[in-house]
């Protein structure tokens, strides 16, 4: 380090290089200067703290205990011949005491005058190694101190200098962790709600909680995005991909909005089918249920976008309600009355017994069976409607135009909720990839 100072500093007084990209260079090399003449300081405070050579301590025990602090390396080194020096003592004296306590085991009554002897002998071992014991405290003590200043050395020479970080650069640390945690977390709460949506009225809500989390969430992970682009941690690639990740939940709302509409005209044209008082009316809803489903999905060239547009001209969204889900993103978390029903779903008991009734009935007494007909690939929205539409279809004459209507809304709610997830997940888990 020392030697790249000092080529820096003959390379920040040259003046023959007269121009404004000299003068540039110039200045770069005495900021680089600065910056290792710095980190030359903290290496060195560190080796002068910690030691590069040991200092030996002559004498005994006394000596070596009051000895002077030096670095601590050299008072580790002293710290470790006193303990040394204590085991070795009281190793010995273990070995005194020991043969003192067998010479007393084996006594006759006749040796009653040597007891007073040994037992001196033994008592005066047990305090040799009592006094071992406090050496090696004392060692502990020199040992514990040394490694005290030493940090303390260390601690002063980076607390103020100038590589220290300052408040900014622990601020864009700590924006940038919260960014990538809050991404992270809304991914898996997104998730989450399209996996318990299925459960009737319960899951419903509980994926409404769910769901308003991972936008929450998703807002900070992009107000992170937004802060960490305005301090220069961030380009243009990072903001447009936190961007399009909000519109790609909107889009995914837009998706889900059209598979509940035609889910809802599904059940309203069954509806008309159940209600016919005579044929002619029943034939009539019944063809309308049959036009609603439309004919199979063509796959040959030229007719399979035309066969998809039959089964969505039934889904278009009204006018406005493009955008109305594209600002839902924003808009939903902070609705109080999204978050009060749904809560207040989950706090009232009869919701759970409701829940629990249509579970049983829809597997005709059987709750296992209830909830294998119950479950639904389709989101939260359109879950619940999609079942309902299976089992107002039960006596209908119509199964295949029902199952149709089924796997089309399922299909527009699946894709929806893809591009929702992929809206929560593109700014904190593509993002590392491009990087």
């Amino acid at each position: 380090m020392q030697r790249q100072i000092r080529n820096l500093n003959a390379v920040a007084k040259v003046e023959a290089w007269d121009s404004k990209a000299g003068k540039e260079f110039r200045e770069k090399a005495k900021g680089n200067v600065k910056k290792l003449e710095a980190a030359f300081k903290r290496y060195d405070a560190a080796a002068d703290a910690i030691g590069s050579e040991v200092t030996e301590v002559g004498g005994g025990y006394q000596d070596k205990l009051h000895a002077k602090p030096k670095n601590y390396a050299s008072d580790l080194n002293r710290a470790q011949e006193i303990a040394d020096a204590a085991l070795k003592e009281a190793r010995d004296a273990d070995e005194r005491k020991g043969a003192a306590q067998r010479s007393l085991d084996g006594l006759t009554e006749k040796q009653k005058d040597d007891k007073k002897k040994i037992e001196e002998k033994r008592d005066a071992a047990g305090d040799e190694i009592q006094a071992a014991r406090e050496k090696v405290g004392e060692a502990e003590r020199i040992r514990n101190e040394a490694a005290r200043r030493a940090r303390d050395a260390i601690d002063d020479a980076i607390s103020n200098d100038s590589l220290k970080d300052g408040f900014w650069d622990k601020f864009d640390d700590w924006v940038d962790k919260i960014g990538e945690w809050t991404g992270s977390i809304a991914t898996w709460l997104g998730v989450a709600s399209l996996l318990i949506g299925w459960i009737p009225i319960i899951g419903q809500a509980l994926a409404g909680v769910l769901g308003s989390l991972a936008m929450v969430l998703t807002l900070v992970s992009t107000l992170a995005t937004l802060i960490q682009f305005a301090r220069g941690d961030k380009g243009w690639m990072d903001l447009g991909m936190s961007v399009v990740g909000f519109l790609m939940m909107g889009v995914g709302k837009a998706f889900s909005k059209m598979a509940g509409k035609y889910a809802k005209t599904a059940l309203g044209r069954m509806g008309k089918v159940t209600e016919s008082a005579t044929s002619k009316q029943y034939r009539r809803s019944a063809k309308r249920v049959n036009k609603l489903a439309a004919g199979p999905i063509k796959w040959q060239r030229g007719e399979f976008v035309n066969s998809v547009k039959g089964r969505l001209q039934n889904s278009k969204l009204e006018k406005g309600d493009g955008w109305k889900s594209i600002t839902e993103p924003f808009t939903e978390p902070f609705s109080g009355r999204a978050w009060g029903d749904n809560l207040g779903t989950l706090r009232s008991t009869g919701s759970y017994r409701d829940a629990w009734r249509t579970v049983v009935g829809r597997g005709d007494g059987n709750a296992a069976l209830g909830v294998g007909r119950s479950f639904s690939a389709a989101d939260a929205g359109v879950a619940s409607q999609l079942k309902d539409v299976k089992f107002a279809s039960q006596g209908l004459n119509s199964s295949e135009a029902v199952n149709r209507i089924s796997r089309t809304a399922t299909g527009i709610s699946l894709a929806g909720a893809g591009v929702t997830v992929g809206g929560m997940a593109l700014d904190s888990n593509l993002n590392p990839l491009l990087d």
